[in-house]
């Protein structure tokens, strides 16, 4: 069998013929008839009224955190309205929206109401907001909700900072790094609550800060855990600082009577890193450089490390040069 190659002005023509004829026009009368009846079908079924049903969503809100509420809840409730097409119309795409919804605030339930039930007045009343005026409300089901729920435990616990803050070159916090509430309160299950010792910000990574920043974090809320707040505030105060260097004379606390002891040197350079405000409030008494006899006593060595006994709250960086020196116990005569 031999295939012959396809005419495109056969076609043409074919299609030509066929367009012009009388089959064609009767067709075209046809479907036009049928597109004119259901115009008319569709502008009856708008304008009549009938019966319909249709869900609305139900959103809890304002929950007490100490309790937990039951997987029972109705999500949802089915109205039986009466209305027109053109309002059935509007309630499909209002929920497809997600747009078709009664909010029930849980917080005044329980703050009013000693058998926590939504009765029928209250649900009529929510869901009534909801319609259009021309729609008259038949039935809905359920028509009472009831708020089933449980007691959970509680445990005040710390705040504390999930990652790192810290200052730029040349600059140092001038008061430590606030977290306000300092406190939160965990709701759960007792044994859950007992493991637990504090609750962490998310992770945050706050590098080389080089001026006062309030900035605020997300709390991490263990599963099962329920928080009184969702966030904290974090202050990083900070400043730019200079050195100040003090003569400091070493201490040795605790010496008996009849002994002496003796420091070489026995004054060393103290520097300290000091922010700009602190620089003039900053004096050699704020400081001291002391050595326990009874550890002196007990080395094998006449040398002895030296540290910062007393200084300023909040200073952590300081330099002692020598920080290693020389002693000598002498017998008073």
């Amino acid at each position: 069998m031999i295939l012959k190659p396809v005419n495109k002005e056969d076609i043409k023509g074919s299609a030509r013929v066929f367009f012009n004829s009388n089959q064609w026009k009767n067709t075209l009368v046809f479907f036009s008839f049928i597109l004119l009846a259901s115009s008319f079908w569709g502008f009856q079924y708008l304008h009549d009224r009938f019966e319909f049903e249709v869900p609305i969503k139900v959103i809890y809100i304002h929950a007490p955190p100490d309790i937990a509420l039951s997987d029972k809840l109705p999500q949802e409730i089915t109205l039986r309205i009466q209305d027109k097409g053109s309002a059935y119309l509007n309630y499909i795409i209002k929920n497809r929206k997600q747009s078709f919804f009664i909010t029930v605030d849980l917080e005044t339930v329980f703050l009013n109401s000693s058998s926590h039930v939504i009765n029928q007045t209250a649900l009529r009343s929510l869901i009534d907001e909801k319609l259009y005026a021309t729609s008259l409300l038949k039935s809905y089901s359920p028509e009472i909700i009831e708020i089933d729920y449980s007691q959970l435990a509680k445990k005040i616990l710390p705040v504390t900072v999930n990652g790192t803050i810290s200052a730029a070159q040349g600059y140092l916090f001038f008061d430590s790094i606030r977290i306000e509430p300092t406190q939160v309160i965990a709701y759960g299950n007792e044994n859950l609550l007992d493991s637990l010792n504090e609750i962490k910000t998310i992770g945050i990574n706050y590098d080389n800060i080089n001026k006062s920043t309030t900035f605020f974090a997300d709390l991490q809320s263990p599963e099962g855990i329920h928080l009184s707040i969702d966030r904290v505030k974090i202050s990083a105060m900070v400043e730019e600082y200079t050195e100040k260097i003090f003569e400091i004379p070493v201490v040795c606390l605790n010496v008996p009577p009849n002994r002496r002891v003796h420091f070489f040197p026995s004054n060393v350079e103290l520097s300290v890193n000091v922010g700009l405000s602190k620089y003039s409030q900053l004096s050699k008494s704020n400081f001291e450089i002391a050595v326990n006899y009874d550890d002196l006593k007990a080395k094998r060595t006449a040398n002895c490390s030296l540290i910062l006994t007393k200084a300023p709250l909040g200073l952590d960086s300081y330099r002692i040069t020598p920080d290693v020196i020389e002693f000598l116990i002498e017998q008073k005569k």
